[in-house]
This record gives C-alpha cells, sequence and structure tokens, in this order.
C-alpha cells in the first residue's frame, strides 16, 4: 500500500515538475525538413541547438540558428572523391533577408561542388530545396518565440556589423 503511495506521488510530481530543457525541446517535419529546437534552459542557451536539416540522394544541407540574427549554413555533398563539406556564417537584417541569404548560400555551395564533381546535379538542388522558405520561415518564428539568452558575459561571438553578412574566421566557432 505504502509503495503504490510512493509511487503516485513521484509520478504526479514528474507532471507537475517537467525537467526545463525537455519541456522546450521540440522536433517537426515541415516541406521535407526535419526543424529541432533542443537544449537549453531558462537563462542558459549555450547548449541550445536550432536547426533544419534537409537529407538528399549525394547531399545533407543544415542552416542552425544562431543567436540575434545570425546563423550558419552548411552543406555536405558526397561524389567523386569522398565528401565535401561547405560552411558559411551569416548575419540577417529581418526574416526576408535570412531566406534570401540563406537560399543563396546553399544555391552557392551547391554550385561550387558542382564544380568539383558532377555528381550531384541541379536536379538534387533543386530536390534539397523543396519546402525551404516555409521550414525556414517556421524556425525563425521559434527563435523569435524564444530568443536565445545567455548569462552574462556568456554570449557567442556575433558577426560583426559592418561584415557584408559574413563573421570574421576568428569569430567562428
Amino acid at each position: 500500500m505504502k509503495r503504490g503511495f510512493a509511487f503516485n506521488l513521484l509520478l504526479s510530481a514528474m507532471c507537475v515538475f517537467p525537467s526545463a530543457s525537455s519541456a522546450a525541446d521540440r522536433t517537426q517535419q515541415v516541406g521535407g525538413w526535419k526543424l529541432s529546437d533542443i537544449g537549453g534552459k531558462p537563462g542558459n542557451d549555450l547548449d541550445r541547438d536550432v536547426a533544419m536539416v534537409r537529407n538528399v540522394s549525394g547531399a545533407e544541407i543544415t542552416y542552425k540558428a544562431g543567436p540575434g540574427r545570425s546563423g550558419t549554413v552548411s552543406g555536405k555533398f558526397d561524389g567523386c572523391d569522398g565528401q565535401s563539406e561547405y560552411t558559411a556564417s551569416l548575419e540577417f537584417k529581418d526574416s526576408a533577408h535570412a531566406i534570401k541569404s540563406v537560399r543563396e548560400e546553399i544555391a552557392y555551395d551547391f554550385a561550387e561542388f558542382r564544380k568539383e564533381c558532377a555528381a550531384v546535379t541541379v536536379e538534387t538542388e533543386k530536390s534539397a530545396m523543396e519546402g525551404f522558405d516555409k521550414a525556414l520561415e517556421t524556425l525563425l518564428q521559434w527563435v523569435k518565440d524564444r530568443p536565445f539568452v545567455y548569462p552574462p558575459n556568456e554570449a557567442p561571438a556575433a558577426p560583426a556589423p559592418d561584415s557584408g553578412g559574413k563573421m570574421a574566421p576568428e569569430d567562428m566557432t
């Protein structure tokens, strides 16, 4: 009888006091992209990862949101001589600029890889970009609804205002 009471008490406490990090974690599929917002704790998002990923034959495209209006685009391509990866850090004026900038960076990454190897085609790029706008709009709304928060003096470096949207190499982590 006492064991049943203790179990019910523990179960009730778990429902009333869920862990802070798991309560905010979420994933969602949008237009073929896997979106995730994982990690972070109240007042400390140093370990928070907000990302969208799309895998298509021969390519994996990832966008990771950063603090403020920044993010990182990564393209991994399988092809002629193994795997190549392109990564760029970007800064945005607003959501519309973010969508345009990230889309342009992904197109640039595909074009650069095609110079090395024709294994990843224009059709692969078109397939990868299906659902992109809606997925990125959703991810940006998540960040707007729950902005990154850091303890004092621990925020990651942001791109310099005059950087033309690219982070200086010494600021990249």
